[in-house]
C-alpha cells in the first residue's frame, strides 16, 4: 500500500495577497505558446504592483514571442515534505517595452531586474494582466 500525503486544505487566495507573493520572489516561470507547441521557461522578474510581471531576455529567444500573445506566469513556493505552501498564476498578454517611451515603461525598465543567465538581456518585456489568481496548502 503506497504512503498517504498529509491532507491538506487549499483555500483560494485575494488577488492583493497573490500581488504581495509575487513581489516577495524574483524567479517565476512564464508560459507561451510558439508555432502551436506550449513553452514554460524561468525568468527572472520584477513586479511593480498591480499583478504585472516585467522580464528582460536576449534577442532571438524564446521569450521573445511573449510579445502581443496571451501568456501564463507562475511562481510558488510549496514544502515538499509538509505540502503546504502557495502558488500564484497571473494570466494576461506580454508587451515588449524595450523602446517604448511612455513614463510607465521608462519607469518599469528603471525596475532592479538581475537575470542569472549570461549575455546581455536587453529585451524588456511586461505582462498586462487579464486575470491574478492563487491558492495556499495549509495542514488540515
Amino acid at each position: 500500500m503506497a504512503d498517504q500525503a498529509p491532507s491538506v486544505a487549499i483555500r483560494e487566495l485575494p488577488r492583493e495577497e497573490c500581488e504581495r507573493l509575487i513581489a516577495s520572489h524574483r524567479v517565476g516561470r512564464l508560459g507561451v505558446v510558439v508555432d502551436g507547441q506550449p513553452h514554460i521557461l524561468p525568468v527572472n522578474y520584477a513586479t511593480p504592483g498591480r499583478g504585472e510581471v516585467v522580464f528582460r531576455t536576449a534577442a532571438g529567444t524564446v521569450l521573445n514571442e511573449a510579445s502581443l500573445r496571451q501568456v501564463a506566469f507562475e511562481v510558488d513556493d510549496i514544502d515538499a515534505e509538509t505540502h503546504e505552501g502557495w502558488s500564484v498564476l497571473v494570466v494576461g498578454y506580454g508587451r515588449d517595452i524595450g523602446d517604448a517611451i511612455d513614463a510607465d515603461s521608462v519607469a518599469l525598465r528603471e525596475l532592479p531586474l538581475v537575470t542569472w543567465a549570461p549575455g546581455e538581456r536587453q529585451q524588456w518585456y511586461k505582462i498586462v494582466p487579464a486575470a491574478v489568481t492563487g491558492r495556499r496548502n495549509s495542514r488540515a
